[in-house]
């Protein structure tokens, strides 16, 4: 008896059926863009076929959005857009829902695409922290887990970095390898004495053999180390980065919206990947959504950070020009 098909398996079958009937790529193609096995591939074109959902035309659920998942990866030059479907009536940056929809469908995508043997790289925020919650355990051989940025918050925080990748390579029976540094050094002298840590060089050395990494995207009027009471983040630092038109963040990298850098003297104190190490990393997986944050993915898809966006529809309809 053929298993059951859920969502998330439409959506996939969707993609893949439109990108080998509609646009006339090879299943090995696919499989690069999409980081499936050929195999894979095949067998989900089988499937596709048994399933109904490609007859002559690939037939689309209402609640997938395939055909614009296509016109912002065509736009924005991307491997592959994942967009969740989101009530507009209740539709709220700070929802705790709207993260916890974009999580559960970043920890589906990461638990397609991870394979043996990757170095997967991982950052901070709440976003990320839903991705993680919603994670089915499962053993992956030779897989190894870095923290790439320092600690941002209090350690205990299910947020922070530290924890994220601890949990990750728990759920994954994988090796760790964490950052032991704060994310902010108190000083660029501190910055300098905990570089020249061992423990710290042996994360810094992994930052180039990182196959995957999973990224939350920053905005300026959201981000909470931009908040004065946290005391992190100088009023100076804070009224330079409003000059220079900051639009957002990765991993406290901040970037104007055409996504070229702008640096301050944070930048003397940061403890973590920098955005022209990101770039040479093959699959930068992103996590982003929300009205506030806009502008901020447009700058980091600018940039050419960003190889995989997974965001709500409202956003989505918002970044492709509607």
């Amino acid at each position: 008896m053929p298993r059951t098909i859920n969502a998330i398996d439409f959506r996939l079958l969707s993609k893949v059926a439109s990108l080998y009937y509609h646009q006339n790529y090879s299943q090995l193609e696919i499989a690069n863009k999409l980081s499936l096995s050929r195999p894979k591939v095949s067998r989900l074109l089988k499937e596709a076929r048994e399933r109904g959902v490609v007859r002559i035309t690939v037939n689309y659920s209402d609640k997938n959005y395939v055909n614009l998942e296509v016109k912002l990866e065509e736009k924005y030059h991307l491997k592959e857009v994942v967009i969740v479907d989101i009530d507009s009536d209740s539709y709220n940056d700070e929802s705790p829902f709207l993260k916890r929809q974009m999580g559960a469908e970043a920890a589906s995508y990461l638990q397609r695409i991870i394979t043996k043997g990757d170095i997967l790289g991982v950052t901070w925020g709440t976003t990320l922290q839903e991705m993680v919650e919603s994670i089915r355990p499962q053993q992956i051989e030779d897989l190894h887990i870095v923290q790439l940025l320092g600690g941002v918050g209090p350690p205990e925080a299910k947020a922070h970095a530290a924890d994220l990748s601890r949990r990750l390579a728990h759920l994954f029976y994988g090796s760790l390898t964490l950052l032991p540094a704060p994310g902010i050094a108190s000083n660029p002298e501190s910055r300098k004495a905990l570089l020249s840590d061992n423990q710290v060089k042996v994360a810094f050395d992994l930052f180039p053999k990182v196959t995957k990494a999973f990224i939350g995207i920053g905005s300026l009027s959201t981000n909470p180390v931009l908040e004065s009471e946290n005391g992190l983040v100088d009023s100076e630092t804070r009224d330079k980065l409003l000059a220079n038109k900051a639009v957002g963040d990765i991993s406290l990298r901040f970037f104007d919206k055409k996504g070229k850098p702008v640096n301050t003297s944070l930048e003397e104190r940061l403890i973590g990947i920098d955005l022209e190490q990101l770039k040479k990393i093959k699959n930068v997986v992103a996590i982003a959504g929300g009205k506030t944050k806009v502008d901020a993915i447009k700058g980091a898809l600018s940039g050419g950070y960003i190889d995989v966006l997974i965001t709500d529809i409202i956003t989505a309809n918002a970044l492709v020009g509607k």
